[in-house]
């Protein structure tokens, strides 16, 4: 199985070790409520600087940031960031990274001044960076490509000066995916040569490390493993942390891995400590390799209070510094493996997930910080206090009017008032893996257990108690459960590539396994609103009789037959949450690219972007108000959006005369929503544009009208758009078609 590494799912990670087609797009806004104090930081990576101090990114946080040995934290703010990556020291004395959302490569000063950004070709994501032997910094570049399955990635030089050249691996990476694996590395050989990883060739079974001269020409090895961080050694090889091993790799090639044994590898940092051995650091913990391959681990209680470690180098006061991405702090560790000191940044609001509240409010969880809070339709915001540690997760409103949500921190299923009031009950089981939880049909809660150890449906009733059912496929990892449109409950089983009932009366459970095109892990799950099973398919592999090529996701239709009846493409890298809206479509979170989607019940997708920046869309909920409220991660905010849909018209014209008449439809699941909350543009196809008047009753359906003379004749697609002045959103239809005479 593959583990997800959003921030949302680190945590899940982290918990477990510590306590486990048509496509349209356009422009869309949101109203952010800030769920105090907002973003998190999380940091993931870390250098040393010109003047002596640590450097490091702040991903989610948006600022570059500078600690001093001492453990004096100065933040920088960089202005149009979206999700910095990658760090070095510049040969010209200043501070150089990435942002792999952006698409920029930026440098600033060691005073902080003196921001500047260089914008690299379009579908550009850069991600590791380094200073070159040649006075240039040289960084990896995924490349997105126009077509969903194909993509690329590219090494590129930047001058000092700001002239970028990228060359070419020839290598085809699979669509960006920044949620599912650690970023690409670069660093500068002991031959000479830049030498590269990219992580993300894991998912399609291809383990490299390349190089690359100064002078661009690119050379290729094959590894044993997934090579993910990378650096120099002190004994003239090159040394790689991978997911399951550290390994020596010869400047001709040659791998020699040595096995890692704390099983928390695949996001890491790589360095050469002061006292010449190789130290690397994994999800929780730190070691470190001899040049002779003797590997030594700490215990990973050492860590407990800095966790999905990032990033690791060697400071100037001979200490190892690093980064947790997921605790959002930095951390000093000395040579006998000790954690002498953290230093906090911002852990963020974090929410994770939400829900509509039988009060009438969102409620949500904040996973991360421990937080269960609500929200209601005027943005007043209210917490709840939680054990410590509990680690909320998945929040449903219960057949008795009460919040449940499962604690992955504590074991525990949790039953909370709307007044704050809350119950624990204890799964009895240590790592039980909760994830999923629904109310059933039948007047209970039914919850998901993914530790294989444990593999089951658990009943739990209004009173807490408890009834589990295994299942039967051992290692099912059964993450998502929904209540079926047949009077039984639904889950899907991700390792196990099934998709499953359970009767609530008998307790039976029924698996169907599924052959499509898209051979990867069925998700979330919800009953649509045409009766029929949805689930999200995790972006994998996608085979047809003309072979086989990396997919960004699909959305499937499943009867309650258990046949697959259909599937769809779609653009998400987040799989975490699918739900009914009031426009009678479905909607679903996407990470990446940055905006939610929505599918109809004919399996029509579109992608509609968030304004905020790297937010993190991680889960959505339909409010009393009818709007599609966004837990935006990283953004530490929640975000309001009307759901909307529209549709174009085929029109009839003739060349030469006016053409006045309806041209598209739109519907609102905003039930006080009036045609005065809106205007409209309308793209007639042959460039000619014009504003459109828009009617209809109260809460919709709306109609786009306009007036327009084409000059010939022909066929025409036209695209009608609606802003929406309430939360300053701009949604575009379907394209209709313009049949001219």
């Amino acid at each position: 199985m593959k583990y997800p590494t959003s921030l949302l799912r680190k945590l899940a990670i982290g918990i477990s070790i510590l306590t486990s087609l048509m496509v349209t797009s356009g422009l869309f806004g949101e109203t952010d409520f800030t769920l105090p104090p907002g973003r998190a930081a999380s940091p993931v990576s870390i250098t040393v600087g010109p003047d002596h101090n640590l450097w490091f990114t702040e991903q989610a946080g948006q600022k570059i940031g500078k600690i001093t040995t001492t453990g004096v934290i100065t933040e920088f703010p960089i202005s149009g960031a979206q999700a910095l990556t990658g760090i070095a020291s510049g040969p010209d004395g200043n501070i150089w990274f990435t942002d792999e959302f952006a698409g920029t490569i930026g440098r600033i000063s060691t005073s902080g001044t003196g921001l500047r950004t260089f914008s690299l070709p379009a579908n550009s994501h850069p991600q590791g960076i380094t200073a070159g032997p040649d006075g240039n910094l040289w960084y990896v570049n995924e490349v997105e490509s126009g077509n969903l399955i194909r993509g690329g990635f590219k090494i590129g030089k930047i001058t000092v000066s700001g002239r970028i050249t990228e060359y070419s691996t020839r290598i085809n990476a699979g669509p960006f995916d920044p949620e599912d694996y650690a970023p690409s590395q670069i660093v500068k050989g002991p031959d000479g040569n830049l030498w590269f990883t990219n992580p993300q060739l894991g998912r399609q079974l291809t383990y490299i490390v390349g190089k690359i001269t100064t002078s661009g020409i690119v050379k290729i090895y094959n590894t044993g493993d997934v090579p993910i961080a990378i650096t120099s050694g002190p004994d003239g090889n090159l040394w790689v942390t991978e997911n399951a091993n550290v390994a020596k790799i010869s400047t001709s090639g040659k791998e020699t891995e040595y096995a890692l044994t704390s099983g928390s590898g695949g996001w890491s940092g790589i360095t050469v400590g002061p006292d010449g051995n190789i130290w690397f650091d994994e999800l929780t913990t730190i070691g470190y390799v001899t040049p002779e391959g003797v590997v030594n681990e700490f215990p990973q209680q050492n860590y407990s209070t800095i966790n999905y470690l990032s990033g690791i180098v060697t400071g100037p006061d001979g200490a190892l510094w690093t980064v947790g991405s997921l605790t959002s702090n930095i951390g000093r560790v000395v040579t006998t493996g000790q954690l002498a000191n953290t230093y906090a940044l911002s852990l963020g609001s974090l929410p994770s997930w939400n829900t509509l509240g039988p009060d009438g409010a969102v409620w949500f969880t904040a996973s991360a910080t421990g937080t269960v809070g609500r929200i209601d339709t005027n943005g007043v915001i209210t917490t709840c206090p939680l054990t410590k540690g509990s680690a909320p997760f998945l929040i449903v409103t219960g057949p008795d009017g009460n919040l449940w949500f499962t604690e992955q921190g504590t074991n525990n299923v949790a039953k909370m008032t709307a007044s704050c009031a809350i119950t624990e009950y204890s799964v009895g089981q240590k790592f039980a893996g909760l994830w999923g939880i629904t109310p059933g049909p039948d007047g209970n809660l039914w919850f998901t257990e993914y530790n294989p150890r444990y593999n089951a449906i658990v009943r739990i009733t209004p009173d807490g108690v408890m009834t589990s059912f295994p299942i039967p496929t051992q290692d099912a990892f059964a993450f998502y459960i929904t209540k079926g449109p047949d009077g039984n409950l639904w889950f899907t089983e991700e390792n196990a590539q099934q998709v499953a009932e359970i009767n609530p009366s008998t307790g039976q459970i029924t698996e169907y396994s599924y052959s499509g095109n898209y051979l990867i892990g069925p998700a979330a799950i919800v009953t649509g609103p045409d009766n029929n099973l949805w689930v999200m398919e995790t972006p994998g592999t996608m085979c047809t009789k003309y072979g086989c090529a990396i997919n960004y996701g699909a959305i499937a239709k499943f009867s309650t037959a258990g046949t697959l009846l259909a599937e769809y493409p779609a653009h998400f890298t987040t799989f975490l949450d699918i739900k009914v809206g009031s426009d009678g479509a479905l909607w679903f979170p996407q990470f990446y690219p940055n905006g939610v989607g929505r599918i109809t019940t004919s399996g029509v997708v579109s992608t509609v972007q968030l304004t905020a920046p790297y937010p993190l869309s991680n889960d959505l909920a339909f409010g009393a108000d009818g709007k599609i409220w966004v837990a935006e991660e990283n953004a530490g905010a929640l975000g309001r959006m009307s759901a909307i849909g529209g549709n174009g018209d085929t029109i009839q014209a003739t060349h030469g005369s006016p053409f006045s008449g309806a041209v598209a439809s739109f519907v609102d699941g905003t039930p006080t929503a009036t045609s005065a909350d809106f205007t409209a543009t309308i793209a007639w196809g042959d460039g000619g544009k014009s504003s459109g008047t828009i009617a209809g009753p109260t809460g919709g359906p709306f109609t786009v009208s306009g007036t327009h003379t084409y000059n010939g004749a022909g066929s025409y697609d036209f695209t009608a758009t609606l802003h929406d002045n309430v939360d300053n959103a701009t949604y575009q239809a379907i394209p209709g078609l313009a049949q001219v005479n």
